[in-house]
């Protein structure tokens, strides 16, 4: 009888064992993923502490390294004296703000580096490879008073119809109605026809 019951025993405790594994012990090939909990504290848990990047400004410290943070207006005030000295070193500062600025002030940058001496075309390159149609507008605008050419037959091609018609005019201004001509020859688009038909009273 005692036998009998010591087998009864060890038999339950192998069940007991048995049950135990299959609750705890994952399948054999089967994956076992982490259950996250839902709500911001897994968020944190999981992404870690957010950090928020503020825009850097350095361009007014090329002026004055004490100037420090500087409010929007007053930027722009900057931005338009550095228009009127209109010096080369001038075009340097701007070209640096170009990439530093917030978009509400960069075709500020771009009008007045285009009345600036020194290297100001690839910075308005750079505004007419914007997808912002004001900065390629801006940058149409400083390169027709330049008569900067190359940059006003790229405008001719842009997406933006009035920033095409803009470069059309800056050619005839320029002295190059012959690209105008050879621009829209082979066009029959809706931005070409209305080149074609708004320049004559443009000019």
């Amino acid at each position: 009888m005692n036998g009998i019951l010591w087998v009864g025993a060890l038999l339950l405790a192998l069940g007991v064992v048995l049950l135990v594994a299959a609750r705890f012990v994952p399948a054999r090939g089967a994956t076992s993923l982490p259950v996250l909990a839902a709500g911001p504290a897994a968020a944190s848990e999981v992404t870690g502490p957010v950090t928020k990047i503020d825009r850097t400004l350095t361009w007014p410290g090329l002026i004055d390294p004490e100037a420090g943070a500087l409010a929007p207006d007053e930027r722009r005030h900057i931005i338009d004296g550095l228009a009127l000295v209109g010096d080369a070193w001038c075009a340097d500062v701007l070209a640096t703000a170009y990439g530093e600025e917030s978009e509400p002030l960069r075709e500020n940058v771009i009008d007045a580096i285009g009345r600036c001496a020194g290297s100001v075309v690839p910075t308005l390159e750079r505004a007419l490879r914007s997808h912002r149609v004001a900065e390629r507008y801006a940058a149409i605008d400083a390169a027709s008073r330049r008569g900067e050419v190359d940059l006003l037959e790229r405008g001719l091609r842009d997406t933006d119809g009035t920033v095409a018609l803009a470069a059309a005019y800056g050619l005839v201004r320029a002295g190059r109605r012959d690209l105008v001509d050879a621009g829209l020859a082979q066009r029959e688009d809706a931005r070409a026809n209305e080149i074609r038909r708004a320049l004559p009273a443009l000019v």
